[in-house]
């Protein structure tokens, strides 16, 4: 069933380089790009009625890239862990989401944490578009942060700082046992300070030629940053991955030349009602996509036969709006922000996606709740690689 703010179907009690960052955001910091685009927009297509039946049968042990997902119960302990989750080492952490001061500047935040020695970069990554019209990288706050990382479990809490003696200015991460709390602090720079929304989501996509798990604890936060208070989201996030596959280098289930996603955003909004949504929206190729969120009462929607549209603008990159329809009917759009765009995230297409990068929110169209705090960091695909295709006959 449907709750009216349109969180959708009841399943029980109850985003990256983000990810992405620090894939992309490693080649940001080696030089700012500047992207040609083509000339016309594309949005994603309808999907055939039936299968094409031109194209092959999936081979044994492929399904199109369709996810499980649903929620996870949230801990300091699983974030800390090192071991395999079904078969798969975890390959990096991040912390990552958008604080807005008082006067809507936009700050945008991330810390990454290797967990194997072929990960992206460590260290931290921050963009602002404070006296800017888009979010550009502040490399002098970022370069100067410590890069190297201890981790361990103080009372069942879990702790993420820089070593002693490590060059950089130190930092620390705080998580509390049950995952409830979280608080963030960057030298000089960062001390913030939030609330778990909701439970522990995941999702999983089985593939022969490499699986990926991904479980992630979305935060609502409040505290300073450069300087000015700020309240915001952010999202705690795990990967696991194959060893020798990397995130957004071309292998792992999202982000193949032919099997894709079209987009993929981790959000929260915080309404001033009290109520709040969040969670990840993904679509792609084949049986690629899934809606998995939750809300203030712990409800879930665990949707994996979506469908929506990815709308370009003409002469650029970015998105104009991006669409998602659940199984039972619940729209929700993306609005992007107007000074959302990161441009110093833009892969090279070469060794990175080029997946660019928006901030902005979420909302079901029609809703009349008032946003108060929000976040929806994510990303479209290339120009061409917008539309559903099929690779497969299902």
């Amino acid at each position: 069933m449907s709750d009216k703010s349109g969180v959708g179907q009841v399943v029980g009690i109850d985003r990256r380089t983000v990810v992405r960052l620090l894939g992309a955001a490693a080649v940001g910091m080696n030089g700012l790009f500047s992207i040609a685009a083509p000339e016309v927009a594309t949005a994603a297509a309808p999907r055939p009625v039936g299968p094409d039946k031109s194209l092959p049968w999936p081979p044994a042990g492929a399904f199109g890239g369709k996810a499980i997902v649903g929620p996870h119960q949230p801990s300091a302990a699983l974030m800390l862990d090192t071991d395999e989750l079904l078969g798969l080492p975890p390959q990096m952490s991040f912390i990552y989401g958008c604080l807005r001061d008082m006067d809507g500047n936009m700050s945008e935040w991330v810390r990454n944490f290797n967990l194997q020695p072929d990960a992206a970069r460590q260290g931290l990554f921050v963009q602002s578009n404070q006296g800017k019209d888009e979010l550009r990288v502040l490399p002098n706050i970022f370069m100067a942060a410590a890069t190297e990382a201890v981790a361990s479990s103080e009372g069942g809490n879990g702790i993420w700082h820089s070593p002693d003696g490590a060059k950089g200015k130190p930092y620390k991460l705080e998580m509390s046992a049950d995952g409830g709390t979280i608080h963030w602090s960057e030298d000089g720079a960062l001390d913030v300070t939030g609330t778990l929304m909701g439970p522990g989501l995941q999702w999983y996509i089985a593939e022969p030629s490499g699986s990926e798990l991904y479980v992630s604890q979305i935060y609502e936060m409040k505290g300073v940053a450069l300087g000015k208070p700020v309240r915001g989201v952010i999202a705690f996030d795990k990967a696991y991955l194959p060893k020798g596959i990397r995130m957004y280098g071309g292998k792992d289930p999202l982000f193949r030349p032919k099997a894709h996603h079209r987009t993929w955003y981790t959000w929260g909004t915080r309404y001033k009602d009290g109520s709040y949504d969040a969670g990840h929206f993904v679509l792609g190729t084949d049986r690629i996509g899934f809606a998995l969120l939750t809300n203030e009462r712990g409800q879930l929607v665990l949707d994996t036969n979506v469908t929506g549209s990815v709308e370009l603008i003409s002469t650029e990159p970015w998105p104009k709006r991006v669409s998602v329809r659940t199984s039972s009917g619940a729209e929700w759009e993306f609005i992007p922000d107007p000074k959302g765009r990161m441009p110093d995230m833009l892969g090279t297409g070469a060794t990175t996606a080029f997946t660019p990068q928006t901030e902005g929110r979420w909302r079901r169209p029609g809703d009349k709740r008032e946003p108060e705090v929000w976040f929806a960091w994510g990303e479209v695909a290339e120009r061409g690689r917008t539309n559903q295709a099929w690779n497969y006959r299902f």
